[in-house]
């Protein structure tokens, strides 16, 4: 006679381990590097010769800070998006107004070529002072290696 209950398989071919969610996964992992990657970039997509500094610490990782830069042609980009210094500061109001956050907390890095002379640095420090950025930082290369360095004066 039979027994009423469902027979077990003896064989171990469905003890199967999906290998779906593991694939997924490292999909996901492959789009955070170049998302992540592609937007370090950025920042550095001007090239500029920093002057050097023997000491400073980096900045705190926060949101997201404004870079300013002004290459040794005397371009001046906003982001990664070339400007005419004369436009800092509506592009900076707007900037500032655009933060849902805080816009009154603005941290903006100042990425200057080392041969541009401190009075074409001089009006962009200014125009940050008078717009209330309290919060400003100027990258600069170490003297013992090339890699940038934030120093907050």
């Amino acid at each position: 006679m039979k027994s009423p209950l469902p027979q077990r398989s003896t064989s171990r071919g469905q003890d199967r381990i999906s290998m779906t969610p593991m694939i997924d996964i490292v999909f996901l992992l492959i789009i955070f590097f170049l998302v992540s990657s592609h937007l370090s970039r950025q920042e550095n997509r001007h090239p500029v010769m920093l002057a050097q500094a023997a000491g400073g610490e980096l900045g705190d990782a926060d949101l997201a800070p404004l870079t300013l830069t002004l290459d040794a042609a005397g371009k001046f980009f906003f982001g990664s998006e070339l400007v005419p210094i004369e436009n800092l500061p509506d592009r900076l109001i707007a900037y500032r107004q655009s933060r849902t956050r805080s816009p009154h907390s603005t941290s903006v890095r100042l990425r200057i070529d080392r041969a541009i002379p401190y009075g074409d640095v001089e009006p962009i420090l200014k125009e940050l002072a008078e717009q209330g950025v309290a919060n400003v930082a100027i990258v600069v290369s170490p003297q013992d290696r090339q890699s940038p360095q934030v120093s907050t004066p």
